[in-house]
């Protein structure tokens, strides 16, 4: 299960999400400086802040996405805690903006108790450290 827990680190409010759909993304956030000595000589540095950017895609129910927008309308600018489906543990915050709630398919047939209605796409952008504890 994927888990988004905040605000950090007195967590008031948990939101369960399915698996994200293949091809999630990660990528290492670093920055370059360049800088020119006197005599015109090139130094390049390299700042490695431990920060990563994350991309998750979720294939949501109708129920399940409004739960979502509520979540991210209270905690956007929280620190947020994220339990992934690999069980990593993030602490970050949700850098998208503005949040696109797609409506690609209808759903499948409802299972009771459950309702039946669209089928939601939404990607979630996270940026945070990896939490070592």
């Amino acid at each position: 299960m994927f888990r988004l827990q905040a605000p950090y680190p007195a967590i008031q409010t948990t939101t369960v999400l399915p698996h994200p759909q293949l091809g999630d993304g990660e990528n290492l956030m670093v920055e370059v400086a360049a800088k020119r000595a006197m005599d015109g000589t090139l130094y390049t540095y390299v700042k490695r802040k431990g920060r990563h950017r994350l991309l998750w895609t979720f294939r949501l129910t109708r129920n399940k996405a409004l739960e979502l927008r509520a979540f991210i309308q209270s905690y956007f600018a929280s620190t947020i805690k994220v339990k992934d489906h690999t069980d990593r543990v993030w602490l970050g915050n949700l850098v998208n903006n503005p949040f696109e709630f797609d409506t690609a398919a209808r759903a499948a047939l409802a299972i009771p108790p459950m309702p039946r209605g669209e089928a939601v796409l939404i990607t979630l952008e996270f940026e945070g450290v990896e939490d070592g504890s």
